[in-house]
């Protein structure tokens, strides 16, 4: 129950933080405010009309219990009609969206960060709802057991025995120069299972919790890179010590750094307009922000129907082609690129997407 109460809560706060940024130009035509008299409550100034002139706060404000629901229901979905008008758009023309935006055509819709605010914390909130743990017993799953870590120990043995075979064959007085060299091969390629052994070795005494600090460093010492290495081995031994846990932090740290993902790709979009005077960094970070925000709402559709138990692949399907269609569209609309210009930029596009997404879940599991 506790779990649902903060799922909801979230929900809301995330609205309500959206509603913090979301510009409040061009809104008076959607509220029937009395025309007000005197000064303004806020800042002092003469007020005449439905608004203060200096600070844009309403003269008629509502003192009743009736008015905090509705200042509830303005802070999550803004139901003034900028979340309907705004929906649609994204869904069909996020393309043109993105560019009425940019040339300044805002005040209809709501702004791509208090869309991608709202987007994240309503997709934290289904994923608390929906996700399902296993009991405490459930971390003895990831550890290997006990036969299998020995058949690796055994091989590893056999591959030092190998080595220590050829480097004796070496050692001996008289070899040939073609004998050598094909000592000197085996021998190479002897090291570099070992190396591959030793390897498997450290993650497999990482995910079984045992002696952690020595399997990391075992592993880092046989080449690879110290830092980032270490780091990801201990996140890993973490999360097999206890799942719930590092569970819990994962889901805490990809919804606290989400905006991270934004800043990831922006560099990314630069490049494949490298040097264009066309396009501004702001007009990428538009185009990123609401391309994510749609993406996590349809991610949030997507665990909606998982929990309801519509599961059937061709759902699926239709979810993940209409992901790669939104983004074709979203992209060639709001660059207004030709077929052919969007079809060759595509690929890179996709494969861009992918490396900020790998980045950011690196740096997630670097959090720990």
């Amino acid at each position: 129950m506790t779990g649902e109460i903060e799922a909801a809560g979230d929900a809301i706060t995330g609205g309500m933080l959206a509603r913090a940024v979301e510009p409040g130009h061009g809104e008076a035509g959607h509220e029937a405010h009395e025309a007000g008299h005197g000064a303004c409550l806020n800042c002092g100034t003469a007020v005449t009309g439905n608004y203060c002139p200096e600070c844009g706060q309403a003269a008629h404000l509502h003192r009743s219990f009736a008015a905090i629901g509705h200042d509830l229901a303005h802070g999550v979905l803004h139901f003034e009609g900028k979340i309907f008008t705004t929906l649609p758009e994204l869904a069909l023309r996020p393309g043109q969206l993105t560019r009425r935006y940019i040339h300044g055509e805002r005040a209809k819709f709501v702004s791509p960060f208090a869309l991608f605010l709202f987007s994240a914390f309503l997709m934290y909130a289904i994923f608390s709802l929906t996700s399902h743990h296993g009991p405490e017993g459930a971390r003895n799953q990831v550890k290997m057991n006990s036969e299998a870590i020995a058949e690796l120990k055994k091989e590893e043995e056999k591959a030092d025995a190998r080595i220590a075979k050829v480097q004796a064959q070496l050692a001996e007085p008289g070899i040939s120069a073609s004998r050598r060299e094909t000592l000197q091969e085996k021998l190479k390629d002897a090291q570099d299972e070992r190396k591959g052994l030793s390897l498997a070795s450290g993650l497999t005494d990482a995910l079984a919790g045992d002696n952690v600090d020595k399997a990391v460093d075992k592993t880092v010492d046989k080449g690879l890179n110290k830092g980032i290495a270490k780091t990801v081995g201990k996140a890993m031994s973490a999360a097999a010590k206890d799942p719930e846990f590092a569970y819990y932090k994962l889901k805490a740290n990809a919804y606290k750094f989400s905006w991270l993902l934004i800043v990831i790709s922006l560099p990314f979009l630069w490049l494949l307009f490298p040097f264009s005077r066309r396009f501004k960094m702001y007009d990428h970070a538009i185009y990123v922000t609401y391309s994510i925000a749609f993406m996590s709402l349809l991610f949030s559709l997507s665990m909606i129907l998982t929990a309801v138990g519509i599961t059937h692949g061709l759902v699926t399907l239709v979810l993940l082609l209409f992901a790669a269609w939104h983004m074709y569209r979203q992209f060639k609309d709001a660059y207004q690129l030709s077929r052919s210009g969007t079809l060759l930029r595509l690929p890179l596009l996709y494969g861009f997407a992918c490396a900020s997404l790998s980045l950011f879940f690196a740096f997630l599991m670097m959090m720990g």
